[in-house]
């Protein structure tokens, strides 16, 4: 069996969902399709996702109003849509009543109600792509999550697969018509909607797969493949034709998001690879994420870049020898609900690397007061608007000299960097430096592991499986 899902641009528009439908078609191991919510529409400018819209209901509802231009907007597009499938007038309008519904039982005090509406964009979506198979001769139904059993909870703000979840969702396996299963959301075990964050019909998929112990999970989405670096800071960067589940999930940690970086978590417990693929154009080669690369030819897969980290910074003399003394520093940041990345420790000093994001101003004061009655550090230097740049590649294990080659292309920029983290396992290689350092950077380290290289060996064509 195959596991497809299929992103909201796949979904945006008639015209999409048929080239989605009629990929599900080609291949009759193709049996579930997990599908997004409408995204944004190419020949319509501006335009807004339907999750977007189904946000902004929610926040006009507890706030009072009755959200009358996102409800009919939301409308006009379910109208269109299903226009465009030549679908009968009922089935557009028993999806608005469905989301009136929904939308009508908004409780500021509960999150379950608000999750629902969150829901039906994705619920929307699956109705509509099966109402398409069927009028086309296609036997294929909806499968609410909720009703399979995709048991979700919270944790610490993370949403979490409950393991009951799996054998819930194992008898899929056995399907001879297409199910067409709305990503993003499942229930408690307790009967509430619960989703994901932005992005979770990824994990949606990688969980399908798991649990029919698919042969391949496909990520159509409207790339040809995964880049080597973000476009927005390298135009032109090269395809990967292959990479790792680990070097997928360091690139992820920093900002690629061709993919959901929790999604690999279900398919790496089963060794499932993922195709990344490109719904406008299905022969394209796309990407493969596997459990083992199967050769690599160059140092580098990919250099990943991220905004808006801070350093907060201790000093004391002899710190290295204070037995638990890290672990009372990160009660602390623990206590006071700071997730923390990094910690680097030299000496005399630590550090603490987070997100500014999570570490505003009133929570800094709090936080120097503590480690200063606390702890007695009088000596507290928090720095800001830093950026993270990440080199990430299997070839580095075998490779000398990458540090050398990084700094040395950075130090021709005249790019000072704040800090140096290497990964234990010689995946990955971090560095820290103001923000407006980073565009250069990228550009820096991309000449010099990608654009050099292709250069000295032609022997590898295009220079695209690194």
């Amino acid at each position: 069996m195959i596991v497809c899902k299929f992103g909201g641009s796949s979904l945006a528009d008639a015209e999409q969902i048929k080239k989605s439908c009629a990929i599900i078609l080609d291949d009759c191991e193709r049996k579930i399709m997990v599908v997004s919510a409408p995204g944004v529409r190419k020949n319509v400018l501006p335009d807004i996702k339907m999750t977007d819209l189904l946000i902004a209901l929610v926040h006009e509802r507890e706030s009072g109003y009755d959200g009358t231009k996102e409800r009919k907007a939301l409308a006009e597009r379910i109208q269109g849509i299903a226009y465009g499938l030549t679908l009968p007038s009922c089935v557009a309008n028993d999806l608005i009543d469905k989301l009136d519904t929904a939308s009508a039982g908004i409780d500021a005090q509960d999150s379950s109600s608000k999750e629902c509406v969150l829901a039906m964009g994705e619920l929307i979506s699956a109705h509509l792509v099966a109402a398409y198979f069927n009028i086309i001769g296609v036997d294929a139904c909806v499968l609410d999550p909720r009703d399979a059993g995709l048991v979700l909870s919270y944790r610490s703000g993370i949403t979490e697969i409950l393991p009951e979840t799996y054998d819930n969702l194992a008898h899929l396996a056995l399907t001879q018509s297409i199910i067409v299963f709305p990503g993003f959301f499942g229930r408690t075990p307790n009967g509430d909607t619960i989703t994901f964050s932005r992005g979770g019909s990824d994990i949606t998929g990688a969980i399908l797969a798991a649990s029919t112990k698919a042969r391949l999970y496909e990520n159509w989405t409207d790339r040809d493949s995964v880049l080597a670096v973000n476009p927005e800071l390298v135009e032109h960067a090269l395809p990967l034709r292959e990479m790792s589940y680990r070097e997928m999930r360091e690139l992820a940690y920093i900002g690629f998001s061709i993919i959901h970086p929790e999604a690999l978590e279900p398919v790496i417990r089963t060794g499932i690879p993922i195709h990344i693929r490109n719904t406008n154009d299905p022969l394209a080669t796309g990407t493969h994420i596997v459990a083992e690369r199967t050769h690599i030819d160059g140092v580098l897969t990919g250099i990943a870049a991220a905004d808006h980290f801070c350093t907060i910074n201790l000093r004391r003399v002899l710190i290295n020898q204070e037995i638990g003394i890290l672990s009372r520093i990160l009660s602390i940041f623990s206590e006071l609900g700071i997730n923390v990345h990094h910690v680097p420790t030299g000496i005399d000093s630590v550090s603490v690397v987070v997100k500014e994001d999570h570490f505003p101003l009133e929570r800094e004061l709090v936080l120097r007061h503590r480690l200063n009655s606390e702890l007695g550090f009088d000596q507290v230097t928090v720095v800001r608007q830093l950026s993270i740049v990440m080199l990430v590649g299997e070839g580095m294990r075998d490779t000398v000299g990458v540090m050398s080659r990084a700094t040395t292309a950075m130090a021709k920029e005249q790019i000072s960097i704040e800090m140096v983290l290497l990964d234990y396992f010689e995946i990955s290689m971090l560095f820290m430096m103001r923000h407006y350092e980073k565009q250069r950077a990228v550009l820096a380290l991309y000449r010099e592991f990608f654009e050099n290289a292709h250069h000295l060996d032609a022997s590898v064509p295009d220079h695209v499986t690194i």
